[in-house]
């Protein structure tokens, strides 16, 4: 709940925000979408702050009384099935507007084709990042200033993995759940709602920064904010939600096998 609650308030912030820039008709979808009323959008965020207490509850007195143990497993599903009730949510929100950002000009394998390409072409820009930031932040250390030096957790449990089962989960939360939500909410939504109203540039860079910041971890902030610009650049270029879906899933792939390699795990 501590890490759903993190999402939901900035969100709800942001929102807030979004509303007073968008209070007059527009044609574009991520416009029309946020032209709602903030009463409307508090009791959506209401609503799933209490459908995420009432599951993790049920799940937590079912393991109780099945005498489970593994409450790693346990708040591992409650995450991925969280992330999943949102990501459905979002889409069936979006197809309200009838289906308009899903609607891509190219057949899935070419747009498959062109986001490996694109992967190519981002997996350098944010590593490289994230290397500079990195040392950075440690040079910064080194002088004394207090920073956070720890990584994301997800990238903590990806590093220190627990059973097959856990991997599992969190690697399909990672790598099909996450880009898919993320995606429709910050390029298909948020930033389509800037743009609409004011410079690309602006609405890029905000959006790339609320992307990072919604991550709440300092080691990572830069590179994220170079990841989220690489993929509000892809969707320009393509026109396409599914172009930047699936660069974000396989750069999600790569990661989690990376680490996993790293840490000799063997998950056959």
């Amino acid at each position: 709940m501590e890490s759903f609650t993190k999402i939901y308030i900035p969100t709800f912030i942001i929102a807030c925000v979004l509303h007073r820039l968008n209070n007059q008709p527009d044609d574009d979808i991520g416009v029309r979408a946020l032209n709602i009323s903030m009463w409307k959008f508090i009791r959506i965020g209401v609503f799933f702050e209490i459908l995420g207490w009432v599951s993790q509850t049920l799940l937590w007195l079912v393991a109780k009384a099945l005498k489970f143990e593994k409450t790693e497993a346990i708040s591992v599903i409650i995450l991925c099935l969280t992330s999943l009730i949102l990501m459905l949510a979002a889409i069936k929100f979006l197809h309200g507007f009838d289906g308009e950002i899903f609607q891509g000009t190219q057949p899935f394998l070419s747009t498959l084709k062109s986001a490996i390409y694109n992967l190519g072409l981002t997996l350098p820009v944010f590593w490289g990042t994230s290397f500079l930031w990195g040392t950075f932040l440690q040079l910064t250390h080194s002088l004394g200033v207090p920073v956070d030096l720890s990584p994301q957790d997800v990238v903590q449990s990806f590093s220190h993995p627990g059973d097959l089962f856990v991997i599992v989960i969190r690697a399909v939360t990672a790598v099909t759940i996450a880009p898919i939500l993320e995606e429709i909410i910050f390029r298909g939504f948020i930033y389509r709602a800037l743009k609409g109203r004011g410079n690309k540039f602006v609405a890029a860079g905000f959006t790339s920064f609320i992307f990072a910041l919604i991550h709440w971890n300092l080691l990572a902030f830069a590179g994220l904010f170079m990841l989220s610009l690489c993929l509000i650049n892809i969707y320009e270029h393509s026109a396409d939600i599914r172009e930047p879906m699936l660069v974000h899933a396989l750069l999600n792939a790569v990661t989690v096998i990376g680490l996993l390699w790293n840490t000799h795990v063997t998950i056959i």
